[in-house]
């Protein structure tokens, strides 16, 4: 089966239609070996800090600066259906589309949900920038190898890393 992993869900339906996967589920479409579900934005986030041990549950000037050893993300409490969903579509496929949005960001978000769910498959990438059936269908036939992406994702962790330093440690500066 082939998964394509959308980050929000107008973005799957309108693939999902050019695809002609027409069934209707929660959280995701499918069709004759494909199957289409998204991320609805950001299914994980960074762990906040008291993730990282007990003592950054209260804010103590003494602890600061904090900074993580090893950077956590984990399921989105509000979101966790939609990611048990797509775990779930993850493990059971034989091949995995990126089709987040073509930038820094959706490659980072469509990464880390591979890398927690442990998929270790074929991946290439839907690169488009507009939504429209005749763009959807020049970029189906266009696939990329996820490794001429891969940079990007490369890129955006540390952006992400340093507004968390910075919003994390200074908010508990100055508070």
């Amino acid at each position: 089966m082939r998964v394509f992993l959308c980050e929000k869900p107008s973005q799957g339906k309108d693939i999902a239609r050019v695809l002609g996967a027409g069934q209707r589920s929660n959280g995701c479409y499918s069709g004759a070996g494909v199957v289409v579900t998204w991320c609805i934005g950001h299914l994980v986030e960074a762990v906040p800090p008291e993730g990282y041990g007990e003592q950054y549950k209260r804010w103590a000037i003494e602890q600061l600066p904090i900074l993580p050893e090893r950077w956590r993300v984990e399921p989105k409490a509000a979101t966790a259906a939609q990611f048990k969903l797509v775990q779930q579509l993850v493990a059971r496929a034989g091949e995995l589309v990126i089709a987040t949005d073509a930038d820094r960001e959706g490659e980072m978000i469509a990464r880390e949900i591979i890398d927690l769910c442990g998929y270790r498959g074929p991946i290439q990438r839907l690169w488009l920038s507009a939504l429209n059936d005749a763009s959807i269908r020049t970029a189906l036939a266009k696939l990329r190898p996820s490794a001429e992406t891969l940079p990007m994702h490369y890129s955006a962790p540390p952006r992400s890393r340093a507004a968390w330093l910075v919003g994390m440690n200074l908010s508990r500066l100055f508070t």
